[in-house]
């Protein structure tokens, strides 16, 4: 009995002891784990570590089992940054090791972020806002209550969890700029030498996941040293819910800080390219399908250099089909393979695609892989071996020689039995050489041995390039070329008639022309032509003498000798200033219609070569301004052409109704002269002859607006009846306002031919007067074709051609339903 009472005895006072020792550990781990306490411990402990503000919410604590929730988390960015603030975070819960408060640790478990705002930012030098400068300046808070024996307080992170994160990079070290959002980001093993991640996220459509470890992570300034931090990382990406590719990154970074010291192999495999653009936002990224790299890079930068420089170790990249017109007009490549097995071994480069719809292959080597890089890193300062051919439909191309260095030699030769040019012209049985010197580190460039020969043309000619030989140190061009035969209607290509509405209406007035690159580059060259031919006509002896300094471009001579006429003038655009002025004298110039057309916004009707002459000159920026400022006088002419019925139609109204059509008139001469001033031409000579109508007439037209004040004179030919009807014109070119032009007395100077006594006549023909004015008495070619002629005698024409004679009483109707006759 006594013995069973001492058990209990001793039983009640161990179970005693128990209690009062946990009692006091519970009071202990409360006082601990008191709020207000630990919560300025942390900032205390953070600010001490980090070296920035922070800023920390209500904080709760929970005993069993030990946690904590802080609400309202923000961590300051760095000086100059360009947010207030690097991280936020709406709460934040974790579990504590009790173990680690009696070491004054915070070491905290099974984090989770609810919204965290994270914005990452790198300058150009390198300085990175997530790295953190540990027992910096920090922020006025109230003391946290220490240990008696001073021993600070850290926080530790063991493991994090984050869900609906927004991550912002910005990297000007890389010119790399981006906003992704997080779906989730696991990170565990953040305290060990490898923790690991699980990370999903995107933009819009595009999404990708991360996996894989690192080195140990450490958020203070230099604490990498300079040991190797290994790295291993696979990314899967994902666009509209398909596989979109994944790429892996496998090595050693010495200093993940300013990327430096790194040895990466990268493998990867993406379907289109050009699907990553929103993860990428910094890179304008090209329409690759199909491509696969693997590569290995090392740093090839010095240790001081903020630079990244990588070096390429081996590669080799594959694409499928991509449009590369941004590159080169028209060219659509259909695949392409990269390839060199070590940085000593050649650097080859095969290719298949299309340039303006003709199939194209290549086959290209560029020296070692070594020397290819370091070319491409240093603008080609050392020469490089390269061998470039090009075969397929078009023909053939073929460069090989040294490229870069200070002195560069490169022979071009190339064939092609029908090549498509991209304006729809084309060269057939064209053969090319010559020979380009490169000297100075490209500072010169030389285009010797020039020789282009094909249906169309043959020429040779020397070219020499001087990149900072001109004014004020622009490129300066100089050189000749001679032609001994020219077809410039085959080199324009195809035109495309405009439609009747599209011709006559006016062009944008804020059509403004680059003459401000007149002054990127001065020239000197001389083009002379044996034979060429313009419009269907041969021309000779053609010569023309280009001269530009300092934005002030002359083109004299111009001149020509052609089959009754010489093709003679100057024209100078001195862009110097702040107003541009273009002059010019024209003693006789042919161009076609549709070029006039094109280049200067003047709706034209007409569809041949006009012949211009006079002199004139005007200032402005825009086409609109030019016109407005023009001055001088001008005649224009045409033989043998075509002119829109439409467009005749819609100038004369009635009278022209049912004759023009909407199709082209054959059009046997048309001629005008005006004089130009005060953004307003007056016209004193206009006429033209169809085989429907004649017509001349004179009046003004303005510059700018194109309003109309002409009175002309058609005469209507219909059979072998012919009627003069006066007819004013107002409005404008693009909406013409015609109606009959009534006398001073309000009557109408009809004149009807429509028989009569005496034989045969003619109509007056318009054509000789109207050139002669057009032309200012330069020479020209005539009219082919006769005069269409009016019988007056209707006993006659009855008798001699009963087929004429009915067409009188039709004719007779027609103008009774215009109006005209009763």
């Amino acid at each position: 009995m006594a013995n069973s009472a001492n058990l209990r005895r001793g039983l009640l006072i161990s179970a005693a002891a128990i209690v009062v020792v946990a009692a006091g550990g519970a009071l202990a781990v409360r006082s601990i784990l008191d709020p207000q306490a630990l919560r300025l411990r942390a900032i205390a402990a953070i600010e001490r570590q980090t070296g920035r503000d922070v800023t920390l919410g209500a904080l709760e604590v929970h005993l069993f089992p030990a946690s904590v929730s802080v609400r309202d988390i923000g961590l300051a960015n760095m000086k100059g940054g360009d947010t207030a603030q690097m991280f936020t975070a709406r709460a934040m819960d974790a579990s504590v090791d009790l173990m680690a408060l009696l070491h004054h640790r915070i070491q905290l478990e099974n984090v989770t972020l609810d919204h965290p705002v994270v914005a990452l930012q790198r300058n150009a030098d390198g300085q990175a806002n997530w790295r953190l400068t540990p027992n910096g300046p920090q922020a006025s808070h109230p003391a946290a209550p220490q240990a008696a024996s001073g021993t600070p307080w850290t926080v530790q992170l063991g493991s994090l969890q984050v869900r609906d994160a927004t991550v912002g990079w910005d990297d000007r070290l890389t010119n790399v700029k981006t906003q992704l959002a997080l779906a989730h980001v696991n990170v565990s093993g953040l305290g060990g030498s490898q923790p690991t991640f699980d990370i999903a996220g995107g933009q819009g459509d595009a999404t990708f996941t991360l996996t894989g470890h690192t080195g140990a992570i450490a958020l203070t300034q230099g604490a990498q040293g300079g040991e190797k931090w290994p790295l291993r990382l696979q990314a899967a990406f994902r666009d509209h819910g398909r596989d979109a590719g994944q790429v892996t990154v496998d090595g050693t970074l010495a200093n993940p800080d300013r990327i430096k010291g790194y040895d990466l192999k990268i493998d990867g495999q993406i379907a289109r390219l050009a699907d990553l653009a929103p993860l990428l936002a910094g890179y304008d990224l090209p329409d690759v399908t199909d491509m696969r790299l693997s590569t290995r890079v090392v740093d090839g930068s010095a240790p001081q250099d903020t630079k990244i420089v990588p070096q390429v170790r081996s590669l080799h990249l594959q694409t499928g089909a991509f449009d590369a017109r941004r590159y080169l007009a028209g060219l659509q490549v259909g695949s392409l393979a990269v390839d060199a097995a070590a940085p000593n071994e050649m650097l080859t480069m095969k290719g298949a695609g299309n340039w303006n719809g003709q199939d194209l292959k290549l086959a290209a080597s560029f020296g070692s892989l070594e020397q290819a890089e370091h070319a491409l890193l240093t603008h080609l300062s050392d020469s490089l071996p390269l061998s470039v051919d090009l075969s397929g439909a078009p023909g053939s191309l073929r460069i090989a020689g040294m490229l870069g260095g200070t002195r560069a030699v490169v022979n071009v030769t190339g064939s092609a039995g029908h090549l498509v040019l991209p304006n729809g012209a084309a060269l057939d049985h064209l053969e090319a050489t010559t020979h380009l010197v490169s000297e100075g580190n490209g500072a010169r460039f030389a285009l010797s041995d020039l020789n282009i020969r094909s249906t169309q043309l043959a020429l040779t000619g020397t070219l020499d390039l001087t990149m900072h030989g001109g004014h004020g140190g622009v490129p300066l061009l100089a050189g000749a070329i001679d032609a001994s035969w020219l077809d410039l209607d085959a080199l324009r290509g195809p035109v495309t008639p405009a439609k009747a509405a599209e011709k006559t209406a006016p062009p944008p007035s804020d059509n403004r022309i680059a003459f401000e690159r007149l002054r990127d580059i001065d020239m000197d060259l001389k083009v002379s032509v044996a034979q060429m031919e313009l419009e269907g006509e041969a021309y000779r002896q053609a010569l023309m003498q280009i001269a530009l300094r300092d934005g002030r471009l002359s083109v004299d001579p111009l001149q020509a000798s052609g089959t009754g006429r010489r093709i003679s003038g100057h024209f100078a655009v001195d862009a110097s200033g702040d107003v541009p002025v273009v002059s010019g004298t024209i003693g006789t110039l042919v161009l076609p219609a549709t070029w006039i057309e094109q280049r200067t916004g003047m709706p034209v009707a007409v569809r041949g070569a006009f012949q211009l002459v006079g002199e004139g000159s005007a200032r402005g920026h825009t086409t609109a301004e030019l016109r407005g400022t023009l001055s001088g006088h001008m005649g224009a002419s045409i033989v043998n052409g075509t002119i829109d019925g439409a467009a005749l139609g819609s100038l004369l109204g009635n009278v022209a109704h049912g004759l023009t059509g909407s199709g082209a008139l054959p059009l046997r001469c048309f001629g005008l002269h005006m004089d130009m001033a005060n953004g307003q031409a007056k016209v004193d000579t206009i006429g033209l002859q169809t085989s429907v109508l004649s017509m001349t007439g004179s009046g003004t037209v303005g510059l700018a607006s194109y309003a109309l004040d002409l009175h002309l004179l058609p005469q209507v030919l219909v059979g072998g009846t012919g009627a003069s009807i006066p007819v004013q014109v107002g409005g404008s070119l693009s909406a013409p306002h015609p109606r009959m032009d009534a006398k001073a007395d309000g009557r109408y100077a009809i004149g009807l031919l429509l028989g009569g006594s005496s034989g045969n006549s003619t109509v007056v023909d318009p054509c000789p007067a109207t050139l002669k004015a057009a032309r200012e008495g330069q020479a020209g070619p005539e009219p082919t074709g006769a005069m269409p002629k009016v019988s007056t005698d209707a006993g006659a024409l009855a008798r001699d051609n009963p087929k004429a004679a009915a067409k009188i009483g039709k004719a007779k109707d027609v103008l009774k339903g215009l109006g005209l006759i009763h």
